[in-house]
């Protein structure tokens, strides 16, 4: 009972919409509505990688044991992503209804994110070659770091460096699809192959972790309990599920929480 309840928490995305929830928080903490901004982002990542998974098994881009999961509970996950979406675009609407050019920015996100997942007169940005990590890195910067931060006007250029948190965070996902992508995608893994990537992921993660003790957005503690975690978080991950790695935005999270 407990594998299965583990099962459905990491396949249907509530450990990575956890994961995100706590991160917004950590870096959202000295706002008086981080948790509304923080909610919202939980329940867009939950319907948005969630209809992205339904839309692959349409297209036959699932490795078959995620996919007889997913058609197994297509219609609950169909019918909760939506409502997640509808929710997170009510609780964005609310926080952002007096910034229209914020408003205008969620929905550019929303487009570019429409486009990525699906098909739309032929024009799908997931498919552009080289350019998958990158979309993937701008829309959670914008919908987790720049939207919320230009609200409160706490907004700093240098908080663009988690740029480069999410797009490390892509290298993984890309090291589960890459016999199932199109080799014209030119994903990382696809590119410099997957012991070159994981090398790559480590490099980035690295990077970041200087760039946010120089930017003081975590303490040396922190650093060092992400640098003792990451090789088991990542361990396990390439052993069980890819999701996983995604432990390390609610590992973040907790470090911005407690500097």
């Amino acid at each position: 009972m407990t594998k299965k309840w583990l099962t459905i928490f990491i396949q249907s995305h509530l450990f990575l919409a956890v994961s995100a929830f706590i991160f917004s928080i950590g870096i959202l903490k000295r706002s008086d509505v981080a948790l509304h901004f923080s909610l919202a982002l939980a329940f867009a990542v939950f319907g948005v990688y969630n209809l992205n998974r339904l839309n692959k098994i349409k297209k036959n881009q699932l490795a078959n044991e995620m996919r007889f999961w997913y058609e197994q509970h297509s219609v609950i996950l169909g019918f909760t992503a939506k409502f997640s979406l509808f929710i997170a675009a009510l609780i964005y609407i609310y926080l952002l209804e007096k910034e229209t050019i914020l408003l205008l920015l969620l929905g550019a996100t929303g487009l570019i994110t429409l486009l990525y997942i699906f098909s739309v007169r032929k024009i799908n940005l997931r498919q552009i070659p080289g350019t998958k990590a990158l979309w993937i890195s701008i829309i959670w910067t914008l919908i987790a770091v720049v939207i919320p931060n230009v609200n409160l006007h706490h907004f700093a250029w240098g908080e663009l460096h988690y740029f480069i948190l999410f797009f490390a965070l892509t290298i993984p996902g890309d090291m589960r699809d890459k016999l199932i992508d199109d080799s014209k995608m030119k994903t990382i893994p696809q590119l410099i192959g997957n012991r070159n990537a994981i090398l790559l992921f480590y490099f980035i993660i690295g990077l970041f972790l200087i760039l946010s003790f120089f930017l003081n957005s975590i303490s040396i503690i922190g650093i060092f309990a992400v640098i003792s975690l990451l090789p088991f978080l990542f361990s396990i991950c390439m052993l069980f599920r890819y999701e996983l790695v995604d432990g390390i935005l609610l590992i973040l999270g907790v470090c911005y929480l407690i500097k």
